[in-house]
């Protein structure tokens, strides 16, 4: 992505940052009582502060954490932060612009039901496993039962930090928010997405959601 933009987070996507349509997405729901978000260094936290002066306007309290080497290391910082708070929490993706309120709404329902729900999408693709030792294929699961992990994901408070600090401390790597609860038991409530809900990932993903934006 660094061949297009310096920054996929603070780039321009129909008219605002990034980040800023997934915020504007939690703050429509009325049901977020504070922000954590997670910064780069000081270069970025700087230009992410004065783009939520120019767009987002709020009296939401927003905090600011200094984020780690990893995706997980970034996001135990930042929950860190909500030691002792009794509710839920939402993880959320900066690259995830297409987030709905609808959906936020639809994956935080269930999590206060069970304890914890991610969004997810239903894989449209065969999916094949790779040998370890190699790229041809070990199996072929059953489409039916594959699912493509999105965020938000929501837990309970308590859950999610158990299970952060859990994987932390046997310094087990994870790739989402949910294969960290997972590990300590917890089972986790699968929510199918009713919309689009790209992670920008490569160039081409830009035009394709500008163009979804454009038709909402």
């Amino acid at each position: 992505m660094q061949s297009v933009v310096d920054d996929k987070i603070t780039a321009q996507l129909a008219g605002s940052p990034v980040f800023i349509h997934s915020l504007k997405a939690f703050l429509s729901t009325g049901l977020i009582g504070r922000i954590v978000i997670t910064y780069r260094d000081e270069q970025q936290l700087i230009k992410i502060q004065s783009l939520i002066a120019t767009h987002l306007p709020t009296p939401t309290p927003i905090s600011f954490v200094a984020g780690g080497e990893s995706r997980q290391d970034s996001v135990l910082a930042a929950l860190k932060t909500c030691e002792g708070h009794v509710g839920l929490v939402h993880i959320h993706d900066g690259a995830r612009p297409l987030v709905s309120g609808e959906a936020i709404q639809k994956v935080r329902a269930k999590a206060a039901e069970t304890g914890a729900a991610i969004l997810a999408g239903r894989s449209a693709d065969t999916v094949k496993i790779a040998k370890t030792d190699s790229s041809s294929v070990a199996t072929s699961p059953d489409r039916g039962l594959v699912w493509t992990a999105e965020t938000p994901q929501v837990f309970r408070t308590a859950i999610v930090l158990k299970a952060y600090h859990k994987v932390a401390g046997l310094q087990r790597k994870v790739t989402d928010d949910s294969s960290a609860v997972e590990f300590v038991g917890q089972d986790v409530s699968l929510v199918e997405n009713p919309s689009v809900n790209l992670k920008l990932t490569r160039p081409a993903d830009f035009v394709l959601a500008e163009a979804i934006l454009k038709t909402r």
